[in-house]
């Protein structure tokens, strides 16, 4: 195969699918050239790639929200500081893939290897063989599960690593049932939490959330008030806040306990109106740490993050690729952006490289 995939790109004849994010607003499917293929390296064509619902969207429309696209990333200050924005249209991202080694030019690595990564929404990538190697897709999995094991669980160990253990032993508390609230709620289970009451203001995200063992709480009211007076005061020592909702996590701060600890998971926007930090957050010394997946707790680098994902799929204690996804053609990619506009529809949305 590789060899004739070899003669394709030398005469211009093979081009690879891609979704772009364009200063209109609009979400389109781009043909690209794909380039030879360097020694040592391996070419995966993506069978499926999930768009990530929460960070992309902060991307796309006139009014994208996204600070990368209006300040620019100083990474040596580490603030984000005036002048030319760090992140200019046209956007290709992604971050949540799997595919099929289809060209090798490696010895380590075979034609027909199944693959989980990072990539963008690509239908061709070229990966280093190393890289490869780390990332093979275990045979007892999907690539819908290959998908999810990319960067939706790591995001989840992470997070609730910064609970510090602190949930073992007793409930916990996940405001958001989107998919990295879903994950955060069963790893906070798999790792020790007595029972996890998810909170949303949508039926069906709260069914899904008791399908996978999560007791569904729906957001109305004073749910903090509500959660405390039926546990007790001192019960939820651990909250995670996964929809990057400000009003969440000023719930979150409300329903833990006295110096209990509030993992911020979610991709905040703008500012912090409503969150009165005069209140429980002072009141009862409320700690609120940041579980970002770009900050990794200190017991991880990222080989033992992957790693330990693998084995947290493999053990079958959480759903991935069973989660409820949308599924569309690539060339449908605008559609699939319209689609996460209908969250009481649709809870993620995956493409299909056919």
């Amino acid at each position: 195969m590789t060899g004739h995939i070899d003669e394709l790109v030398a005469r211009g004849e093979i081009g690879g699918r891609t979704v772009r994010i364009l200063e209109t607003g609009e979400v389109d499917c781009h043909t690209y050239p794909v380039a030879p293929l360097a020694d040592g390296a391996v070419r995966v064509r993506s069978a499926r790639t999930a768009i990530s619902p929460g960070t992309e969207l902060t991307y796309v429309g006139r009014s994208a929200t996204n600070p990368y696209l209006h300040r620019r990333w100083d990474s040596d200050l580490r603030l984000f500081v005036d002048g030319t924005p760090s992140v200019a249209y046209p956007i290709v991202f992604g971050y949540r893939a799997a595919g099929v080694v289809v060209e090798s030019r490696s010895d380590r690595v075979r034609e027909g290897t199944r693959l989980f990564g990072k990539w963008r929404h690509t239908e061709f990538t070229a990966l280093a063989a190393a890289d490869a190697e780390a990332q093979f897709l275990p045979t007892e999995l999907s690539f819908d599960d290959g998908v999810d094991l990319a960067q939706m669980l790591p995001i989840a160990l992470n997070a609730v690593a910064f609970a510090e253990g602190r949930h073992a032993g007793g409930p916990a508390v996940v405001f958001g049932c989107g998919p990295i609230g879903l994950l955060v709620g069963q790893v906070a289970k798999a790792t020790g939490a007595t029972a996890v009451y998810a909170v949303d203001r949508l039926p069906a995200r709260l069914q899904i959330a008791g399908s996978v063992g999560l007791e569904p709480v729906a957001a109305e009211g004073d749910v903090a008030a509500r959660l405390k007076e039926d546990l007790g005061a001192e019960a939820v020592a651990v909250a995670f806040e996964c929809t990057g909702s400000v009003a969440a996590l000023a719930d979150a701060v409300r329903v833990v306990r006295r110096r209990g600890t509030v993992v911020a998971v979610g991709f905040y926007q703008g500012d912090a109106a409503g969150l009165r930090l005069g209140e429980e957050f002072h009141h009862n010394g409320v700690e609120i740490r940041s579980g970002q997946i770009g900050n990794l707790h200190p017991r991880f680098d990222p080989q033992a993050l992957r790693a330990r994902s693998v084995e947290l799929a493999r053990s079958g204690r959480v759903v991935l690729g069973g989660l409820p996804r949308y599924e569309l053609a690539v060339e449908e990619a605008s559609a699939g952006f319209a689609a996460l506009q209908r969250p009481a529809e649709v809870l993620q949305v995956v493409f299909r490289y056919g």
